[in-house]
């Protein structure tokens, strides 16, 4: 006589085989992995490290090129043999009477300076609206042989003229009498 399990109040008799597909259970099921009987990697996995591999590369190496040195035009001056080549920031002064360009001309020429040293800019763009001789500038360019740099880039340093508070009466820098009616912004206001 075979002993039977005992059952619990609802009809469970600790038996695994409840009704359930026995292939469920089974080590046979193919989860897209490769089985230990082939020996190889899987070819996704081995294309996802390449694609992994090849992104980190380019972020590193585009973070390297992005780097921009930063000089005085006599900084850059002096430093000019090894800078040959490279694309570099310098900041100077737009030396009166070297520029070259006109109206309806892209191509411009000037010399940029500061503390006695000079550099010739060559820029084949529309120079900023605040460009004028005499101004501050940064310039970003690559620099070739004999001090003239090609420049991609020009920025004015914004004009003294923008900077500053509005006037005043007393010169004292108290504000507390400036008018501030409508009419003193806009005279057309009061029409």
């Amino acid at each position: 006589m075979t002993a039977q399990p005992p059952q619990d109040d609802r009809g469970y008799d600790g038996d695994v085989d409840d009704g359930y597909d026995d292939a469920l259970f089974s080590d046979d099921l193919d989860y897209g992995l490769p089985d230990d009987d082939e020996g190889g990697a899987s070819w996704g996995l081995i294309i996802g490290v390449f694609v992994a591999m090849a992104a980190i590369a380019f972020v590193v190496f585009d973070g390297m090129q992005a780097e921009t040195y930063f000089f005085d035009v006599h900084e850059a001056v002096e430093r000019s043999d090894e800078l040959v080549g490279e694309t570099i920031r310098i900041r100077g002064d737009v030396q009166p009477g070297t520029f070259e360009g006109g109206e309806g001309q892209l191509e411009s020429r000037f010399k940029v300076a500061t503390e006695g040293q000079s550099m010739k800019i060559v820029y084949r763009r529309a120079l900023p609206d605040t460009f004028e001789e005499d101004s501050e500038v940064v310039i970003q360019g690559r620099l070739e042989e004999g001090l003239v740099m090609y420049a991609d880039e020009v920025l004015v340093k914004c004009p003294s003229r923008y900077e500053g508070a509005p006037p005043d009466h007393s010169g004292d820098g108290n504000y507390s009498d400036y008018d501030h009616s409508p009419e003193s912004i806009d005279p057309q206001a009061s029409r």
